[in-house]
């Protein structure tokens, strides 16, 4: 059961992270893209993939040590 709350906890901080930057590129770009292209841009999705890991490492690492303390 651990494992499992820290993999949900990793994919949906993972989620909101690739969200969030896709969410700037979309309100930094002009105004003929939609939000869609945004998320299927190449290089969104490049940016989204490399930096999205780095907080959902962190939350899971301290999950981890939150639930080893526990015990």
């Amino acid at each position: 059961m651990k494992k499992t709350k820290i993999m949900i906890a990793v994919i949906a901080t993972f989620i909101i992270t690739v969200l969030l930057i896709n969410t700037i590129v979309w309100y930094l770009q002009e105004d003929s893209w939609t939000f869609k292209m945004c998320m299927s841009h190449g290089a969104t999705m490049m940016v989204s993939f490399l930096f999205g890991w780095i907080p959902a490492i962190f939350v899971g690492y301290d999950l981890n040590e939150r639930f080893e303390k526990d015990l």
